[in-house]
């Protein structure tokens, strides 16, 4: 395929985009993302958490402060533990689709193998939802299927082998097996039978919706090869313009939704739940809680182990287990703006 594409003088433009693409998985994985999960694993159940939104607080927070300094620094320590995460989410996604240019458009007919292909891609990753969404986002421009992206996108969080390692060692067997199964059905059996609920335009990006949302697309009838100097210059140009379209579409709502997890976050203290009695409305709004906070990687297996210990009804931990970790407020707003609000 390589080579078809090299007729067509993508050849070194794709090579540059798959070896950027390898260098920056490389560089964050082994210099941070593992490290960091390595780390939250060893510790185990003696891990705290300095913020409610954070692992690590740049700035230690004081109860007698008032509420809006007490959100305002949340929010300035949530940016701070997810700053690496984001922006390995908007390279890398900007990075795929630029490399999406390059390559014809690829999918399954049965939405159910799309899906699987989503796990498939998802679960490497190895970074949060909100980290996941800007990723996505470019894969979806790129003309990936929204099962596929939609897939990508909670599996990211939830299958990664040391998250599934930490979730089996620090909670009970049947919360964490319950945890996999229900996300595998949400991601292979819900995921598909909600997107045949979008019609059909709004399914896959069309070629030419891909060619129109960029600037100076490249033309299909450009059969000339190019050397490697115009490939290197052609790389640079639509990198940046893909750079520029992923991080002006995402880091706005990516502050915005730091903020909105801080102020539920301040206003519903996960460690008051223990004092919540266990019925429908009590579940269901400590499932919006979870769904809203934008949380970092595996924070949802973290703060389960320190909730369960602390002797919250088991009811509420596999709800904020179920939720925290998978969706949140900034990967809806993601999700909104290049798929669809449904």
């Amino acid at each position: 395929m390589i080579g078809a594409i090299a007729t067509r003088g993508y050849g070194y433009r794709l090579v540059l985009a798959v070896a950027s693409l390898a260098t920056l998985a490389a560089v964050f994985w082994l210099q941070s993302r593992y490290p960091n999960l390595n780390e939250k694993a060893l510790m185990g159940g003696a891990l705290e958490l300095q913020d409610p939104l954070s692992f690590e607080a740049k700035y230690q927070l004081d109860p007698a402060w008032p509420l809006w300094k007490r959100i305002a620094y949340t929010t300035i320590n949530w940016i701070y533990t997810n700053r690496r995460g984001m922006m390995f989410g908007v390279l890398f996604g900007a990075v795929f689709l630029t490399m999406l240019r390059y390559l014809p458009r690829r999918s399954f007919k049965s939405g159910f193998a799309n899906a699987l292909l989503g796990v498939g891609i998802g679960a490497p990753l190895g970074v949060c939802v909100n980290c996941a969404s800007p990723i996505v986002a470019g894969m979806y421009r790129g003309g990936t299927r929204a099962e596929t992206t939609l897939a990508a996108m909670i599996a990211s969080p939830t299958f990664n082998i040391i998250v599934v390692t930490m979730a089996f060692a620090l909670l009970p067997f049947y919360l964490a097996a319950t945890k996999m199964l229900l996300t595998l059905a949400i991601v292979l059996i819900f995921v598909p039978l909600i997107c045949r609920a979008l019609p059909k335009w709004q399914l896959q990006v069309t070629d030419s919706a891909v060619d129109s949302c960029i600037i100076n697309p490249i033309q299909p009838g450009a059969n000339k090869a190019e050397n490697l100097g115009r490939g290197i210059l052609g790389f640079l140009r639509d990198f940046l313009q893909d750079f520029w379209y992923i991080a002006r579409m995402t880091v706005p709502l990516m502050i915005l939704a730091g903020f909105l997890g801080a102020v539920v976050a301040t206003l519903v203290p996960f460690e008051h739940l223990s004092d919540v009695q266990v019925n429908i409305a009590t579940l269901f709004i400590v499932a919006l809680v979870g769904i809203f906070a934008p949380v970092p990687m595996a924070f949802d297996v973290v703060l389960a182990a320190v909730l369960l210990n602390g002797g919250l009804p088991i009811g509420l931990v596999m709800v904020l287990l179920m939720t925290l970790g998978s969706f949140s407020i900034y990967s809806f707003m993601i999700v909104s703006q290049t798929i669809s609000s449904k």
